[in-house]
């Protein structure tokens, strides 16, 4: 089997990470910013149900590898309502030279949990999951 050798950067190339996400899909939006004028992160989440805003420590930031899984609180599990998060992967991206902008495809999951578990064999999550797709740019705070 042949190696393939990594394409090396041209030194001559600037390439940036995206700090803000812009992410549609069905009845969410969802605006993720790794970082703001505090240096904390952002997020707001927007349904046909609820609209939630969260910074710093409210977000949850995880890399999986293959991106970063970002999480928020939608719901607690106050009085046994049943809990509710969304989570969204954020794709690795780059901008290369004077682009400040990049289309992203990437997915959203809404986990519930229930509120009040009897004892017994059953899968305790449950997941619905939802394209999103919009765009990432270069911000500068």
């Amino acid at each position: 089997m042949d190696q393939v050798e990594p394409i090396a950067p041209r030194a001559d190339i600037v390439s940036n990470s995206p700090t803000q996400f812009e992410l549609r899909g069905k009845d969410i939006h969802v605006s993720f910013s790794t970082t703001s004028i505090t240096g904390r992160p952002l997020l707001q989440y927007r349904d046909r149900q609820r609209q939630v805003s969260a910074s710093g420590d409210e977000i949850r930031q995880v890399d999986v590898g293959i991106g970063t899984l970002v999480t928020l609180e939608l719901q607690s599990n106050a009085a046994d309502a049943g809990g509710i998060l969304f989570s969204v992967l954020i794709p690795h991206a780059q901008l290369i030279g004077q682009d400040r902008s990049v289309r992203i495809r990437t997915v959203g999951i809404t986990t519930r949990t229930p509120g009040f578990v009897i004892p017994t064999t059953r899968q305790v999550e449950t997941y619905t999951e939802v394209n999103l797709s919009g765009e990432a740019t270069l911000v500068f705070s």
